[in-house]
């Protein structure tokens, strides 16, 4: 089984592509950067307080970090103020803070009148379009080799699909992604492990291969690409193992230990949404059931492979 399985990250989708075309045709001006850096954004009813035209002036310069004390300032003096907590998630936005993104934007849509509908869908498809970029780089570097790099430009990518999630909670394929992501940055993580591991079972030292995949197990997420990957390589090394102790000793039955080992790994990944995880599950419970005697379980674990094979092609 590879280790590394291709990304199913999503670019922007049409219907976004096409309502953000619209909401640009209505516009006089194309808005192209996260959020223009001027004052047309900032309409205010009324006077503004000191503490927010200290803010607008700040994250007009692009001083984020100011602009961010001075709106949550105006937000604590002020909780009914819509447009400093929409501007106080937007610098925080600029300045990577997905979780305090999310708390800003709980406090702006809670007071329900989503004056910033405009630029919040511009700042939202920026923030993806940012992130894909960065996943696209990660990948890259990842083919060069210097996985460590590649795993910093993936979590990059990452923090921006979080905060384009915060902005838009209902985007369905963000979550999507942003699961993609963490797999990915799992399944690289715990390479070292898992190379570690094969080299292992290349030297029949099973034991110790098997021992080495369980550490990796802690690190990555339960149902990731990385899990998957890890419990694959430990079911294969029991059959291995098995196969061994079978070989030197045909009398000795201690060798079903390993396949029993194996089993509940394998038969997890018969619930895998990677197809091509579950056809190498079958496959190999074929083998497992014939030698445990569990003939009828066979047969089952050979009609969903068949049925696999057919929908692959």
């Amino acid at each position: 089984m590879s280790i590394f399985k291709s990304l199913k990250i999503r670019r922007l989708q049409e219907n976004y592509k096409n309502n953000r075309r619209i909401n640009q045709m209505r516009s006089v001006k194309v808005l192209s950067v996260f959020l223009i850096l001027s004052a047309v954004l900032f309409y205010f009813g009324g006077c503004s307080s000191a503490e927010q035209t200290t803010a607008k002036l700040a994250y007009n310069q692009g001083d984020y970090k100011k602009a961010e004390e001075e709106f949550l300032k105006e937000t604590n003096n002020n909780p009914t103020n819509e447009e400093a907590w929409f501007y106080l998630a937007m610098s925080r936005a600029q300045l990577g803070k997905a979780d305090g993104v999310k708390t800003a934007m709980d406090k702006y849509r809670g007071i329900g009148k989503n004056t910033f509908r405009t630029e919040l869908t511009e700042a939202w498809g920026t923030m993806y379009d940012r992130g894909y970029k960065q996943y696209e780089d990660g990948e890259k570097i990842a083919k060069t080799g210097a996985d460590n790099d590649a795993v910093k430009k993936f979590q990059e990518s990452l923090n921006n699909f979080e905060i384009a999630l915060a902005l838009l909670p209902d985007s369905a394929f963000v979550k999507d992604n942003i699961a993609a992501l963490n797999g990915r940055i799992n399944t690289i993580l715990v390479k070292p492990t898992i190379d570690k591991g094969v080299e292992l079972e290349k030297n029949g030292d099973f034991a110790g291969a098997i021992n080495e995949y369980n550490n990796g197990l802690s690190k990555v997420t339960k149902g990731s690409g990385a899990y998957e990957v890890i419990i694959y390589n430990i079911s294969l090394a029991n059959l291995k193992w098995g196969e061994q102790l079978r070989e030197a000793n045909p009398d000795d039955a201690s060798y079903k230990d390993k396949y029993n080992a194996a089993l509940p790994y394998l038969e997890e990944l018969t619930s895998s949404t990677d197809k091509d995880n579950k056809l190498n599950a079958y496959e190999l419970l074929i083998q497992v059931y014939a030698n445990l005697g569990q003939n009828e379980k066979a047969q089952d674990a050979i009609k969903m492979r068949d049925q696999l094979k057919n929908d692959n092609n």
